[in-house]
């Protein structure tokens, strides 16, 4: 397992690893476990539906991190996978990026996404180089919101009936975050 950083939240013992198809399973798993929530706000949560389609997404995923198309990664917590962030929307001609994440339900408001994301635009500055990313919640997801917040990300948008799922148009809030370092 390739560890990209490790850190503590708390009492606990989080690191941030590269995807591997053993761990389909305990993935999925979550998945399962807090289907309903994921759901609500991310509409891939319903047709994940059985660990050969974890496992499919984790090759895949792996194949656009080795071309340089994102950057996907676990969360686990004492070794455990606990959900998952990712860089996606890679644009390395503007140099940004998306931010994108869940977690399972069991480890929800220990601050544990809080502490992933700061460290994940960690990475994305200091070691990708990066100059903009950009972070897209549903504007009833207030815990998403909140992250964004914690973070000094810059609200910038409400954008108006930008997603459709479940056959209904979600507005979504447009935070981002600019690598001031790089500017000077």
């Amino acid at each position: 397992m390739f560890k990209l950083t490790e850190f503590m939240v708390n009492d606990l013992a989080i690191q941030l690893v590269l995807p591997e198809v053993n761990q389909a399973e305990a993935i999925y798993q979550q998945v399962a476990d807090s289907r309903a929530s994921l759901a609500r706000f991310l509409p891939w949560a319903k047709s994940m539906s059985s660990v050969e389609d974890e496992a499919k997404f984790i090759k895949m995923t792996r194949t656009k991190t080795a071309n340089y198309e994102m950057l996907e990664l676990v969360i686990t917590v004492a070794g455990q996978p606990a959900g998952m962030l990712d860089l996606h929307q890679v644009d390395w001609t503007n140099e940004s990026a998306e931010i994108g994440y869940w977690l399972g339900e069991s480890y929800r408001g220990k601050g544990i996404m809080t502490e992933s994301v700061r460290q994940l635009v960690v990475i994305a500055f200091n070691e990708l180089g990066l100059h903009r990313l950009n972070l897209l919640a549903d504007h009833k997801n207030t815990t998403s919101r909140a992250v964004a917040q914690r973070l000094n990300f810059t609200h910038v948008a409400l954008l108006r009936d930008e997603l459709k799922h479940d056959n209904q148009f979600h507005d979504m809030d447009l935070y981002t975050i600019i690598n001031e370092i790089k500017n000077d």
